[in-house]
């Protein structure tokens, strides 16, 4: 079974250097000059007052205050942010189409490691991610047949492309790396894939798909 450790995680990347070239992807805090990320803080203390800041810096703390109409509140990050992030629910949802042999215990750990934080779900994480992943095999359930074309699929920032063959795919790897994208190679089925490409027209229609395969209309959807 492919484990959820160590999988990369295109939202950490980050730029120490002040001045005006800001690297795509990156985001700092406008005060104190940290990295930001585009992760609401783990903790926030006026909760039930105002709601928690989209941003936060990399240990999970709100951005420096700043004076404003109404009071202090954390400053807006600079520099260009990366394409928005999944919500704690499409997360699980996209992660059981690509590894639909996971278990609820192998999504928390995935979560936690893409630092969504679970302890702001309603009721116990297991159970509510359970149930999530029991809603998505009833309304999308995924046939592997054992002798399935398999699909090599290369995602790294807003860019998304499918092969045939996984060296094809290692090529754009590395050619993606090199645009500093943190590249994610996945193996999926001809069904797996339809999925999530169709999890990707509906939730992120700024993305850039290639199917690169054989046979396939050349080009971008």
């Amino acid at each position: 079974m492919t484990t959820p450790h160590d999988q990369p995680n295109p939202y950490h990347q980050a730029n120490h250097a002040h001045g005006p070239a800001v690297a795509p992807g990156s985001l700092r805090c406008p005060e104190c000059g940290e990295p930001a990320q585009p992760v609401p803080p783990r903790r926030w203390p006026l909760d039930g007052f105002a709601s928690r800041p989209a941003t936060s810096h990399h240990d999970g703390t709100p951005l420096c205050p700043v004076p404003g109409p109404n009071g202090s509140r954390p400053a807006a990050p600079i520099g260009v942010p990366v394409p928005a992030r999944l919500t704690m629910w499409q997360a699980v949802r996209q992660s059981w189409l690509i590894h639909p042999d996971w278990t609820v215990a192998d999504h928390l750990v995935w979560l936690d490691n893409e630092a969504y934080d679970t302890g702001t779900l309603t009721g116990d994480p297991a159970e509510v991610v359970g149930r999530w992943l029991a809603e998505h095999r009833r309304t999308a359930p995924v046939s592997r047949p054992a002798d399935e074309t398999r699909v090599f699929m290369v995602a790294g920032g807003d860019r998304v492309a499918v092969f045939d063959s996984a060296d094809e795919a290692g090529v754009m790897a590395v050619t993606m790396t090199g645009a500093n994208l943190e590249p994610v190679t996945l193996c999926l089925t001809e069904a797996q894939w339809a999925q999530a490409h169709a999890v990707l027209r509906s939730d992120f229609p700024y993305f850039t798909v290639t199917d690169a395969r054989t046979g396939r209309a050349a080009g971008a959807s």
